[in-house]
């Protein structure tokens, strides 16, 4: 009797199917909702709603062409200024690199 009440319980733990369709439908509108706000915010912040259509257009054909400019920057010179700057303060206190000669004696 006790596996049968456990049973009961495990099962009502368990959401139906159509349950798991509505939370991944409220998921998704949740998500859906978060962008909305997230733009609201950036026009709101860049002051761009109070724009023309065409003005609009041509303001995030800009933003979205220097945002693009600024991440490949990023991800072409930021991991060379990194080794460089590691190689830098090695040498400042004093750790050496290994040689890549091998001595044999």
């Amino acid at each position: 009797m006790l596996s049968m009440e456990k049973a009961g319980k495990e099962g009502a733990c368990q959401p139906s199917p159509s349950q798991n369709h509505w939370n991944l439908a409220m998921d998704i509108k949740r998500v859906k909702d978060y962008i909305y706000w997230l733009y609201y915010q950036y026009l709101l912040i860049t002051c761009s709603y109070a724009l023309e259509p065409w003005e609009q257009s041509m303001f995030h054909t800009i933003m979205v062409t220097v945002f693009a400019m600024v991440v490949y920057t990023a991800y072409v010179f930021v991991p060379i200024h990194v080794r460089l700057a590691f190689e830098f303060f090695s040498q400042i206190f004093g750790v050496q690199p290994d040689s890549t000669v091998s001595v044999v004696n």
